[in-house]
């Protein structure tokens, strides 16, 4: 598992910008789609996601959460 782990990390380091810098919700959308595929390929590769893959693809979607949550906020609830 942490060879599976290591090799992870080497693919992914320096490809995607981090979720606290991303600003737009196009960036977070296309770095879950790209993190979908990438583990996609290690579970058909190595039968096992690696949990730094399920920790980052998570941040991401918390991120975009937050994100759909504050334009809602703008949008909708005005004072």
């Amino acid at each position: 598992m942490k060879s599976v782990e290591k090799e992870f990390k080497k693919l992914t380091k320096d490809k995607f910008p981090s979720p606290e810098t991303c600003t737009q919700l196009n960036q977070t959308q296309a770095v879950i789609f790209e993190l979908s595929k990438i583990i996609r390929h290690f579970e058909s590769k190595f039968n096992c996601v690696p949990p730094s893959a399920q920790l980052l693809i998570t941040e991401y979607c918390n991120k975009q959460d937050k994100m759909i949550f504050d334009i809602y906020k703008k949008d909708y609830c005005q004072d």
